[in-house]
């Protein structure tokens, strides 16, 4: 069996030796490895011969080998080692981050085929498909104002850092969607923030509705007609306990499978995006499922 170990060198959670662990750890379990990495422009060798996609990394790294997959045609099954600050997918999969452990249960989930595997079909927005999330907002703006050598030293605790510092000059954006819903409805939404979740988990354990899971062929969208720093507050408060923010006054959530951002005149600020915990250079116009279905191989415990 072969396998392609797919790294970020430039992430500030990489670890050789520990990768070198993961490879170690497939080879005990009867696999070949073929090493790859990701590039900052998103470029990346991918084997086709390989059977199995292993990432070592976060959603972001993620995010980078499904582009590249869904760019290349490549359908080859994979796999996510949760070695990034914020682990979203392998969190709701339920990876394990022990290397040994990881690649005893991939591996005889690989061998129970493909129909164990969760089918996922791929969001994306104009600029590319993301993982997990993608949200416009004031935590977008903690996200792009965030030290990257802060990140190295404490990890998410980061963001939590660069997101109290907005207090001292509260940023706040108007954004006006035109969405569809699953059942082709056609709405027009004014919102101060908005959400999309593909997946269970937004930024950490925390989950932004409860109805939310991967394998859906469409995701959830959550606005805030005002996200003042009270609005705010009171929403992440609501999210940490647990609660679904649709029972506040100023929330509201649908199903849909697109979204366009309009455009009014002004334009919209792209560091109030985030995408995967990942600053967006560019604001994006549309987002939207695809017809691309990434295929993950569940761990089986035996």
């Amino acid at each position: 069996m072969l396998v392609q170990l797919i790294h970020n060198p430039a992430s500030g959670t990489h670890h050789d030796l520990r990768l070198g662990v993961l490879a170690q750890a497939f080879e005990a379990c009867g696999a070949k490895i073929i090493m790859g990495t990701t590039e900052i422009d998103g470029r990346m060798d991918l084997v086709k011969e390989c059977d199995l996609i292993c990432v070592s990394g976060g959603d972001g790294t993620l995010r980078l080998v499904i582009a590249a997959m869904q760019k290349s045609g490549l359908k080859t099954p994979l796999c996510i080692f949760p070695a990034g600050t914020v682990n979203l997918v392998a969190r709701e999969i339920g990876y394990s981050s022990q290397p040994e452990q990881f690649a005893s249960e991939v591996m005889r989930g690989y061998l129970e085929g493909a129909e164990a595997r969760l089918k996922e079909p791929v969001a994306s927005s104009n600029h590319g498909p993301f993982a997990a999330c993608l949200s416009a907002g004031p935590d977008g703006v903690a996200v792009a104002n965030h030290s990257p050598q802060l990140k190295k030293k404490i990890g998410r605790s980061a963001y939590v850092w660069s997101f109290a510092k907005l207090f001292l000059r509260w940023p706040r954006q108007k954004f006006d969607l035109q969405v569809t819903t699953s059942d082709e409805s056609e709405n027009e939404l004014s919102c101060e923030a908005f959400y999309v979740a593909k997946g269970r988990y937004f930024a950490g354990p925390w989950s932004l509705t409860p109805e939310a899971g991967m394998g859906e062929d469409h995701f959830h969208l959550i606005t805030l007609s005002r996200a003042s720093r009270r609005h705010f507050l009171r929403f992440m408060i609501t999210i940490a306990r647990g609660k679904d923010p649709e029972n506040l006054p100023f929330a509201q959530s649908c199903r849909t499978r697109s979204l366009t951002i309009k455009n009014t005149g002004k334009p919209v600020n792209n560091k109030f995006f985030q995408e995967d915990g990942d600053e967006m250079t560019v604001a994006p116009q549309r987002i939207m499922m695809t017809d691309h279905v990434i295929e993950y191989c569940l761990p089986s415990v035996g």
